[in-house]
């Protein structure tokens, strides 16, 4: 709300949602002041861990985004060429994730004000981020130093399918073919298998996947795969590409037909991943972090399709966000999956 205020906006769909949040309260429906305690302390609480509210006019790529960034519009930390560098534990590094949301949250900015000071800012980290990139063949990319079982420098489909959100979105703004053109090369891996330095996989050896982490055992990451799949929606409308719009028909009937596997008694998975205790093997629940963000890609993907099983398992994960004790039980398998198999500098 104070970005909007500072813009010169009167209001914005998200804001009430918002108050909500930090009043304790989601949509409405009452969480007790316990429910809203234990979130917030195993939420990491950093400029990137804000809440993921849909958008609720999204389906225009050209002039809008999927879900609210606005509060990432000004990084408080150090910048590198106008993006911004992220601290991890053993190393800094620039995660084009985070610069990517930089640039969409001063574009959603430009969209409610008109603040050109936005739009300037948010080509600025356009550019720097495709200056940074790598061309491999015909492809842009962005490879990641991370360490993840046992491999590093892995491209990543939320990555590549989110700079072409904003590639595309800017090329739209501005006329400039040249945004366009970049943002074909950043979608050129999702036509190539992981196993050939893509981004595709398959699960179930049948339906088409986009990783989030693309390593050649993929752990299904659930909000990475959606996030992907809009950015290629995306170039199927605005390239008019007929074998993007082929790519994401294929992922929305992935999501149609699996989205099953990521319910474990009512609350999401983060991936398929899984690790052993014993004789007990134990899934890669969502943080509530995720859970929401979860919920809130569900309500985007209802929007964009009305396919009633989006819906439908959006109202069950809402609800054990909302009632019962199923958050409770969910953190505590969390915690103890963490245990197991920790990530360092991570909470859950």
């Amino acid at each position: 709300k104070t970005y909007l205020a500072r813009e010169g906006k009167d209001g914005c769909q998200n804001v009430n949602e918002w108050e909500h949040l930090l009043k304790g309260y989601r949509g409405g429906l009452p969480m007790t002041a316990l429910r809203s305690l234990v979130e917030r302390i195993v939420t990491k609480n950093d400029f990137f861990h804000q809440p993921h509210i849909a958008e609720i006019n999204c389906l225009d790529p050209g002039s809008s985004y999927y879900y609210d960034l606005r509060a990432r519009a000004d990084y408080p930390g150090i910048l590198k060429n106008g993006l911004p560098v992220i601290k991890y534990p053993d190393f800094e590094f620039i995660n084009p994730v985070n610069a990517v949301q930089n640039g969409l949250a001063n574009l959603q900015l430009y969209w409610d004000t008109g603040n050109e000071l936005r739009l300037a800012k948010s080509l600025k980290i356009a550019d720097a981020l495709v200056a940074y990139g790598e061309k491999e063949d015909d492809s842009l990319v962005w490879r990641y130093p991370i360490t993840i079982v046992g491999h590093t420098n892995w491209l990543s489909a939320m990555a590549q399918g989110q700079v072409a959100s904003l590639l595309l979105r800017l090329g739209c703004v501005t006329g400039n073919d040249w945004y366009n053109v970049k943002a074909k090369e950043v979608l050129k891996p999702f036509l190539v298998p992981i196993t050939e330095g893509g981004v595709s996989c398959l699960l179930d050896g049948k339906y088409i996947w986009f990783e989030e982490y693309a390593i050649p055992s993929p752990p299904y990451t659930l909000n990475g795969f959606i996030v992907a799949l809009l950015g290629v929606r995306d170039g199927s409308i605005i390239l008019e590409d007929k074998v993007l719009k082929s790519l994401y028909e294929e992922s929305i009937n992935t999501l149609t037909s699996l989205l099953y596997y990521f319910n474990c008694r009512r609350w999401s998975l983060y991936d398929l991943s899984f690790a052993s205790l014993g004789c007990f093997k134990m899934n890669n629940l969502a943080s509530p972090f995720y859970h929401r963000f979860h919920i809130e890609l569900l309500k985007i993907l209802e929007s964009l399709t009305n396919i009633k099983e989006f819906k439908k398992q959006r109202l069950e994960w809402e609800n054990s966000r909302d009632y019962g004790t199923r958050i409770y039980s969910a953190i505590a398998e969390k915690m103890i999956y963490r245990t197991v198999k920790p990530v360092k500098g991570a909470t859950i």
